[in-house]
């Protein structure tokens, strides 16, 4: 929640969602305070203090209200104190005439690695949003491309036989399921499905799919992990084996069937910092992942929400493999904003790499 602060100037909510917004934001601060992942030599006081400040910024972000300002006139810049965005691994460019619509603008989002140069182009979102639109875990990603998305996307590139003739699964990823598309374009994969529990962001990466000309080998779909999971746990315990298909709210062409069988690869980036998803996620992951496949998890510490997923996936049956320094030029750009960017907070803003294979059974 506090990156939603931190890229607050990247989109404005319609002023008639204010009473919706000021009870979102309620909730939202009741339920995320052991989130915001401070560090830790912040006294208690200090913490609290500072986390009131921030919800009074995002408060004033979605209502737009004059009325709510800030303690002993504080400055806005000295609460949203941490507006770190890219680790500048990906870098987009606009793409002059292209014809779209005035909700959107298309980039070019390029990767070099090794002399290699790597593109996709990418529709991002820029309309008004209403609260409803904003609140929400399936709706965060209607926001921007998450530093996150953009290292699994490196990783990827850099790693290319992990995705190599295998069947891909991309959940919330978001308006741009970068990574996904990505590996789809560049990776070799035997197929792609991009996912995420928001309408808006999945009508999004048809868009893109459709753009980079990958329509017959790329399905996208809405996937709530609590639909799934619920789908999942009710197939074990009637002892079915069969593979259950989710159902899109859409009802379109990604609904999947018994003869689809399991992902390979299932890749999920920055999805673990609400609590009450957490073991929908793992429940999902676990159901269709097949018993040779990998997912691989990339999302910061952000307090205890890593260890906690990490925890609920061994307890489900997992094997986990955390690595902090799983590419050179990611753990080089960590290092140089560690010592030169004030903006930067590792526990907030450096992506962990969490791999996850099925615990091999006994015999």
């Amino acid at each position: 929640m506090s990156e939603i602060l931190e890229n607050s100037q990247n989109f404005s909510i319609n002023n008639d969602n204010k009473a919706l917004a000021d009870s979102a934001v309620s909730k939202i601060r009741c339920d995320r305070m052991s989130n915001l992942g401070l560090k830790s030599s912040t006294t208690t006081t200090e913490m609290n203090t500072r986390a009131q400040r921030r919800w009074r910024l995002l408060a004033r972000a979605l209502t737009r209200s004059p009325e709510l300002r800030l303690e002993n006139g504080e400055e806005d810049e000295r609460i949203s104190v941490r507006r770190f965005t890219t680790f500048g691994l990906v870098n987009p460019f606009v793409l002059e005439n292209v014809v779209g619509d005035q909700e959107s603008t298309w980039y070019e989002y390029r990767a070099k690695i090794d002399e290699k140069s790597y593109a996709i182009e990418i529709r991002e979102i820029n309309k008004t949003f209403t609260a409803n639109e904003l609140i929400g875990f399936n709706n965060t990603g209607n926001i921007c491309v998450w530093p996150s998305e953009e290292c699994l996307a490196h990783y990827l590139l850099t790693n290319r036989e992990i995705c190599e003739d295998k069947m891909i699964l991309e959940l919330g990823g978001g308006m741009s399921c970068l990574a996904g598309v990505f590996a789809a374009k560049y990776c070799g994969p035997a197929g792609v499905t991009l996912t995420d529990g928001n309408v808006t962001s999945v009508d999004n990466a048809r868009c893109i799919v459709a753009r980079n000309k990958m329509n017959e080998f790329i399905k996208c779909g809405v996937v709530q992990w609590e639909r799934a999971a619920r789908a999942l746990r009710q197939d074990n315990a009637n002892a079915n084996h069969v593979h259950q298909s989710w159902t899109t709210e859409s009802g379109d062409e990604c609904r999947r069937t018994p003869g689809e069988g399991l992902y390979d690869v299932i890749l999920s980036a920055d999805c673990l910092f609400f609590d009450e998803a957490r073991l929908d996620l793992v429940e999902t992951i676990f159901g269709w992942l097949a018993d040779n496949g990998i997912a691989l998890i990339v999302a910061p510490r952000r307090g205890s929400t890593f260890q906690k997923f990490r925890d609920a996936a061994i307890q489900r049956g997992f094997s986990t493999k955390q690595r902090e320094i799983y590419d050179p030029i990611v753990w080089s750009r960590h290092l140089e904003l560690m010592e030169h960017n004030q903006e930067y907070c590792p526990d907030l803003h450096y992506p962990v790499l969490l791999e996850l294979t099925k615990q091999k059974a006994p015999g």
